[in-house]
């Protein structure tokens, strides 16, 4: 999977998971609750095992929040070239998922306070367009962080997970099934 994924976090890496029991082999998505998103959701965009080449992404807390709060659903989408949407952005062009924890703390507080102030437009107003914007105390400016989008962008399948599993199964089951019948065996 690192092959296919070149900035794979350790949640991607560690979820596909297969069991023998038996005779029975189970292949599976490991749903760690803790993380607040279901592993199988949060995999199935990049996952080719369907066959289809493209598929939507999957809305993340932040479009929840935005749906409950402000009552819209379009996908908020990082800006890479603004100065505000860049720092939600890692190296590998991933969403840094704690640094979006920050908008959500302001736009949900009703004293903010810091440096960082951000407000949201969902229809075009004032010469901007719909987004979350952050705006600095420098100058009074502002700069479009995350872009509030109709459609759902699409990402590129990467991945047949259930080929891979399947692959590294059949490498290291007959290991394991020799490795218990030695110990039956003593």
């Amino acid at each position: 999977m690192r092959n296919r994924y070149q900035h794979a976090t350790n949640y991607t890496l560690k979820s596909p998971r297969f069991k023998q029991d038996g005779l029975n082999l189970s292949i599976y998505i490991n749903d760690d609750q803790s993380q607040n998103q279901s592993a199988a959701e949060y995999l199935f965009p990049p996952d080719r095992s369907d066959g289809r080449r493209q598929k939507p992404i999957k809305p993340t807390t932040l479009a929840g929040f935005l749906q409950g709060k402000y009552g819209t659903n379009r996908i908020p989408v990082p800006v890479p070239g603004s100065r505000a949407g860049r720092q939600f952005i890692n190296r590998a062009g991933n969403l840094k998922g704690k640094k979006v924890q920050s908008p959500i703390a302001q736009l949900t507080s009703s004293n903010p306070t810091g440096s960082e102030r951000y407000f949201v437009i969902t229809d075009k107003h004032g010469g901007l367009g719909p987004g979350i914007w952050r705006r600095y105390r420098v100058k009074n400016a502002v700069s479009l962080a995350f872009a509030l989008v109709d459609q759902k962008p699409k990402v590129d399948t990467q991945i047949d997970f259930h080929g891979l599993v399947l692959k590294d199964a059949e490498k290291r089951l007959p290991g394991m099934v020799e490795d218990k019948l030695r110990r039956l065996l003593r």
